[in-house]
């Protein structure tokens, strides 16, 4: 639910649908950072949780963490993406030192405007069991342009989810 405040639009997320927000958005053994839920549920809106697609992901370097989540509504597609400056950054580490995030940016387009999606099956990365290389980009195609789904390599543990984005998209778009 969505509020107006003083010419300035707030999110009313309740304890319930925060929770399920917090689930969808975090990854095995770390959980998203505020930022990332409060992101992704700008970009969920009012969607049934039980009925997304959501691709979390985290990513680290010796001095940044980036959380990134694909989603898929009955309505829309879109992605979240939050980067903070600190190596595994987390709730957890959240809770004793809060950091504002370093980067980010979240966008959300109508599924009505796909005009067209592509994808081709994934296949062992060469000497990395653990790494899948698609051997087609999936790409979901709007008016204005290609969106690639993901921009590289997807590891084994992501690849269930990235197969729930995708069966998503291919009932969502219906062609």
């Amino acid at each position: 639910m969505c509020k107006r405040i003083d010419s300035v639009v707030s999110m009313e997320v309740d304890s319930t649908r925060w929770r399920q927000l917090q689930e969808l958005s975090s990854v095995k053994g770390r959980q998203a950072p505020k930022a990332v839920v409060v992101a992704l549920a700008s970009v969920a809106g009012d969607s049934d949780t039980d009925r997304m697609a959501v691709w979390p992901s985290m990513a680290t370097t010796a001095s940044t963490t980036t959380w990134s989540c694909w989603i898929v509504t009955e309505r829309s597609l879109g992605h979240v993406r939050i980067e903070y400056e600190k190596y595994l950054y987390d709730l957890g580490d959240e809770a004793v030192w809060e950091l504002a995030p370093s980067d980010w940016s979240a966008w959300v387009r109508p599924i009505a405007n796909v005009i067209g999606f592509r994808f081709g099956p994934f296949y062992p990365a060469h000497r990395q069991a653990t790494i899948f290389e698609p051997a087609e980009r999936v790409v979901v195609t709007f008016p204005d342009g290609d969106v690639n789904i993901p921009d590289g390599p997807v590891p084994v543990d992501q690849r269930a989810n990235l197969g729930r984005i995708i069966e998503a998209l291919r009932a969502a778009v219906n062609f």
